[in-house]
């Protein structure tokens, strides 16, 4: 699939599902990097789409990235935003999916991207879960968060020694949330830059609570 210049892979129900994800991979890979996040999470009844980011990482034949790390990073960040946006008001068209029934989660690069996309998006989202990230630009909130994020359930998870990414960006990013009014939840796990099965259960109850899906689900 393609909308203007991103492509994504999909997995689950897509006619009728109960709920949606659209789940965001760091720098220097792809969509498919994090299939096994939905594989693990196994709830049924959700649609997962996994985009790639739009930038090629440099020197890294198929990595993709959200934004560079060098000058004009809000404005890649931007130009990720709008795409992003477009995603899902193509998901919510076409798969009939109501805004309030997708969540958005994202590993680092993602993470970052779920946050910003997720906290400005002119529609309410129905959850938004950020592993291993922080707020980009925290000074621009106030003025450009939409009044549509202000109730959505944001659920944040770093590892106390992650070299990559520090667990002060987590810690900033809740303290910056909860003083603009939004629910933010933080855990933490002694690991580094990595996923590991205490977060996937965290993932699978945030998911079940806040997309409304059936008990019967695992």
């Amino acid at each position: 699939m393609s909308l203007n210049r991103l492509t994504w892979t999909t997995s689950g129900p897509s006619d009728h599902p109960k709920g949606c994800v659209i789940t965001l991979h760091g720098r220097g890979t792809s969509g498919q990097d994090l299939i096994p996040i939905s594989e693990a999470v196994d709830l049924p009844d959700l649609y997962w789409v996994f985009p790639d980011a739009p930038f090629p990482f440099p020197d890294l034949l198929g990595g993709m990235m959200w934004y560079g790390s060098t000058t004009g990073k809000y404005s890649d960040i931007q130009t990720s935003r709008k795409l992003l946006f477009d995603l899902l008001d193509h998901v919510i068209k076409k798969n009939h999916i109501p805004s309030e029934s997708i969540a958005r989660l994202g590993f680092s690069q993602g993470a970052v991207m779920s946050l910003d996309v997720g906290l400005r998006y002119p529609k309410k989202i129905g959850a938004l879960i950020a592993l291993s990230g922080f707020l980009a630009a925290p000074e621009k909130l106030k003025e450009e968060k939409s009044p549509a994020s202000k109730n959505v359930p944001i659920l944040l998870a770093h590892g106390t020694m992650d070299e990559v990414v520090s667990v002060k960006g987590s810690r900033e990013a809740q303290n910056i949330l909860i003083s603009e009014g939004y629910s933010a939840e933080l855990k933490e796990y002694p690991m580094g830059h990595q996923i590991i099965p205490e977060e996937i259960t965290l993932i699978r109850d945030h998911l079940k609570t806040h997309l409304g899906l059936p008990s019967s689900s695992k």
